[in-house]
């Protein structure tokens, strides 16, 4: 899978950007603040749904602009696809498929990408809500079915929020039969978010694994699930819908006196135990990116295993700054054989030789290719 043209219409700093891009290695070169990761990052929105920078998307819509919008197409040997996502400050996000439209969560799978930031280290070593993206964001390219499962639980959750804030500390006989009702959708919800984690886990653990051994080798990593949900001997609980309703039963004072919900797949963690020790905790620097890096690229080989549209695209962002000679020239090898293969740098001289096709310039919002 490659991208072959990308457009953007007011999304960061590019007014109205359009370019061609060819199969194999393309690399993006300007100063921080250029524009250049904005490039990326509208493709990864694409294939997620999201940045990987901010949590707002209204944060990507141009200053003194009302929408934004992104487009691509995408081949695959003879065949192609456009894909476009038009961001709204005031209404609902939007999608199309071929000129028709859809909703964004028939986005999930279109385009795969596989993107390489600096941001990736608090992978390891951040808060919890990093570890559960990433695994969401890979079970919905892997599995595009379970996005409506995300967001069904993501909209359950808000409505329990707000009914538990608006009457926080207050509840009434009323309130209770309430909360109650959507008790009901969210431990079926939250029991079918949860099997699917632990079905990616299954699958995605070993592809860690043989990638943080070629990456650092003569080192042990485990992944795991954090959860309520989960015995002492790491095994799923058998009745999980019994388990989340009794779950919510002994949280429902305390759910109440703090006005959110208390439970569920939302609170949980990616458990990632580097020889023996957690690794948020335990990891020097260069380990921390080593298994970064691992968590990519067992992203990238489990998308092409089960893509039936080729390779996944591999975006690696100014990372080529942040590893030190050992972890570039591995990098440069792991992705050397994709179709597409997307580089940013601030500098010119921070890019490995070996990725040395399609330059292009960017500043001020603005590209072109470079000798041009």
């Amino acid at each position: 899978m490659w991208v072959s043209e990308l457009e953007l219409h007011h999304f960061r700093n590019h007014s109205h950007t359009t370019l061609a891009l060819p199969a194999g290695v393309s690399v993006f070169v300007g100063s921080n603040g250029q524009g250049k990761t904005n490039l990326i990052e509208a493709i990864g929105y694409l294939a997620y749904q999201s940045s990987h920078r901010v949590a707002q998307d209204r944060t990507l819509v141009q200053e003194g602009q009302d929408t934004a919008v992104v487009r691509a197409r995408v081949n695959h040997a003879d065949r192609h696809a456009e894909v476009a996502a038009e961001i709204s400050l005031r209404g609902a996000n939007r999608a199309k498929l071929a000129g028709n439209t859809v909703s964004m969560g028939e986005l999930s799978g279109w385009v795969k990408a596989v993107l390489f930031t600096p941001e990736d280290l608090s992978l390891i070593r951040g808060e919890p809500a990093g570890r559960r993206r990433y695994l969401d964001s890979t079970m919905t390219v892997l599995r595009p079915a379970t996005a409506a499962i995300l967001g069904d639980y993501e909209r359950v959750v808000k409505q329990r929020n707000a009914l538990l804030k608006t009457h926080r500390g207050r509840p009434t006989p009323e309130l209770e039969s309430t909360l109650r009702g959507w008790d009901d959708a969210f431990v079926d919800l939250a029991g079918a978010y949860t099997t699917a984690r632990v079905q990616l886990l299954r699958q995605l653990s070993p592809a860690v694994t043989a990638a943080y051994a070629t990456v650092a080798p003569g080192n042990d990593v485990s992944l795991g699930l954090e959860s309520t949900a989960m015995t002492d001997e790491g095994l799923l609980a058998e009745d999980l819908e019994g388990h989340y309703r009794s779950e919510l039963d002994r949280q429902r004072r305390a759910e109440w006196e703090r006005g959110m919900t208390l439970v569920g797949p939302h609170r949980d963690d990616l458990a990632l135990v580097l020889n023996g020790l957690p690794s948020r905790t335990h990891s020097s620097q260069g380990e921390a990116w080593s298994l970064a890096l691992g968590l990519r690229m067992a992203q990238a080989v489990l998308y092409r295993e089960e893509s039936t549209s080729g390779d996944p695209i591999m975006i690696l962002d100014d990372v080529f700054a942040e590893l030190d000679r050992s972890r570039r020239a591995t990098l440069e090898a792991l992705v050397a054989d994709y179709e597409q293969v997307l580089v940013t740098a601030a500098v010119w001289e921070d890019v490995p030789q070996a990725f040395s096709g399609q330059v292009f310039d960017v500043a001020n919002g603005e590209v072109a290719p470079r000798g041009q």
